[in-house]
């Protein structure tokens, strides 16, 4: 009953969050503070065994790895370090690596699929695409998949181009805790990470649950 009780608390927490994420890119620390503490009380009902305790720390390390060499924003790791807190495991189902997994391969997938249907429509349009960049072919194709050109009603990405020796080039990596550009240039989307976090988590209990019940049927 008490991991039933872990898995609301997360799914609630990451919906406030991604809520927050998604309208303002932004998440107050009280989130993490109040459904992480909620999560961490639950301990003095059931004490964690040593694959929560696995997890809990694996998540953290991996929390704490992703934001020093800034994969994530100071949000994402403490979304992930109250997840690994909350719910290390669920039915010995090991879910703060299991979301990093998840979570990194939507968003992946998601940014892909945005950028090539822009630069596929801006293509169509002036049948050129990248001419004014002074790159290589295949930074080109890369660039094809990984960015983007902002439009006027884009509020939340980076910028991804810069200028060297007087030349426009692409610039694929970015800081999580950038600016978000203001201005019509080559972009990079900044993921609302949370938001395939809820995504990922609903899924995999979902898988979990109907799998219990399955075998509850079974039986």
């Amino acid at each position: 009953m008490i991991e039933e009780i872990r898995a609301v608390i997360a799914i609630c927490m990451f919906a406030v969050a991604a809520f927050s994420d998604v309208k303002e890119r932004k998440i107050h620390d009280i989130v993490w503070i109040t459904f992480g503490g909620a999560g961490a009380v639950l301990y003095a009902a059931e004490l964690p065994d040593i694959l929560d305790i696995v997890s809990m720390t694996v998540g953290v390390v991996l929390a704490l790895m992703f934001w020093f060499f800034r994969l994530y924003a100071g949000a994402d790791a403490l979304a992930l370090i109250s997840l690994s807190v909350i719910l290390p495991t669920y039915n010995e189902f090991v879910i703060p690596l299991s979301m990093v997994v998840i979570a990194t391969a939507m968003s992946i997938i998601y940014g892909i699929i945005y950028n090539v249907s822009v630069n596929l429509k801006t293509y169509r349009l002036n049948k050129k695409v990248f001419d004014e960049f002074g790159e290589p072919t295949y930074r080109k194709l890369a660039a094809f998949f990984l960015v983007h050109k902002r439009s006027r009603n884009e509020k939340f990405s980076f910028p991804a181009e810069r200028i060297v020796s007087g030349k426009r080039k692409f610039r694929f990596r970015y800081d999580p805790d950038d600016e978000f550009s203001k201005d019509e240039v080559y972009v990079s989307l900044a993921m609302p990470l949370t938001l395939f976090f809820l995504i990922g988590l609903s899924l995999i209990l979902a898988i979990i649950f109907l799998g219990v019940w399955l075998d509850a049927r079974l039986i």
